[in-house]
């Protein structure tokens, strides 16, 4: 147990110089955020939102590093807040979710409850993405803070972090405007700082992925199992399936206007890239 005091202080003590302003502060990047739990599912709830994300959930394979029996897959994906998976093992532990095919993902749904679950509460969650086991790639470290409701998790990445951004949208990268520097007197010194950075809309790009890793390492009060009660992982409306009139996911997000949502609610047009050579022009236009 006085080990994981230990990096539980750690742990706390990065955080705090993460968030707290003044000297050497380290600022977060848009991959690691915090998350306050709702009561309500607005990707399903909402009309606005639900008419352009589906659940995607039944098309994926599901695992667990550790289970308890009774307390697994099943139950954490019954579609009741009644029941839940329980951990039986060493932390961190792992919620696996893996696609047939490459699959764009928007968001992941987590529902938590503090007050019913107490120490077994997820305190951080870190999401990794790839194609197998031995490639995940870190996109998102969350916090939640005794979380009763859903914890909704936006997944996309930032314009330039894949090689075919500059050959399918060449100008998703122009107007950078992300975040800025100030100038801070300290005596005789002058140093700078760099504000928190937010990724414009119009930079974010859709997260194509085989496979999805939800990582539980931290629990609150020091626990050491896990409860987490659903999880719904989100993906775009195809066209074809009813988005009529409304919003709609772009399929590039390269337009740069709109006030659409955070999972990658576009302008509601299907933006074709711009092909650089002759073989590939031919599909430019739809006949």
């Amino acid at each position: 147990k006085g080990d994981d005091d230990d990096d539980d202080d750690d742990d706390e003590e990065q955080e705090r110089r993460q968030t707290r302003p003044g000297r050497g502060a380290v600022y977060r990047d848009y991959r690691h955020i915090r998350i306050r739990a709702t009561p309500t599912l607005p990707l399903l709830t909402d009309p606005e939102i639900a008419s352009t994300v589906r659940e995607i959930g039944k098309s994926a394979s599901w695992s667990l590093s550790t289970a308890k029996p009774g307390n697994g897959v099943d139950q954490l994906r019954d579609s009741s807040l009644d029941t839940y998976w329980q951990s039986d093992g060493l932390q961190p532990h792992y919620i696996n979710i893996q696609f047939p095919k490459r699959q764009t993902v928007t968001a992941i749904s987590l529902y938590m409850d503090f007050n019913l679950d107490e120490s077994y509460t997820p305190k951080k969650i870190k999401v990794r993405v790839g194609t197998t086991f031995h490639n995940l790639e870190e996109v998102r470290v969350v916090d939640v803070r005794e979380p009763v409701g859903w914890c909704t998790i936006p997944l996309w990445r930032k314009w330039g972090e894949d090689v075919l951004d500059s050959i399918l949208d060449p100008d998703g990268g122009d107007d950078d405007d992300e975040g800025d520097e100030d100038e801070v007197d300290s005596g005789s010194s002058r140093r700078k700082k760099k504000r928190k950075k937010t990724v414009p809309l119009w930079k974010r790009k859709p997260l194509r992925t085989h496979f999805v890793q939800i990582g539980i390492p931290y629990m609150h009060q020091n626990g050491r199992d896990t409860h987490v009660r659903q999880v719904k992982i989100f993906g775009p409306r195809d066209e074809s399936i009813g988005n009529k009139g409304g919003l709609s996911v772009s399929a590039t997000s390269g337009e740069k206007s709109g006030n659409g949502a955070a999972m990658m609610i576009g302008s509601g047009k299907l933006t074709i890239p711009t092909f650089q050579t002759v073989e590939m022009s031919q599909f430019s236009f739809i006949r």
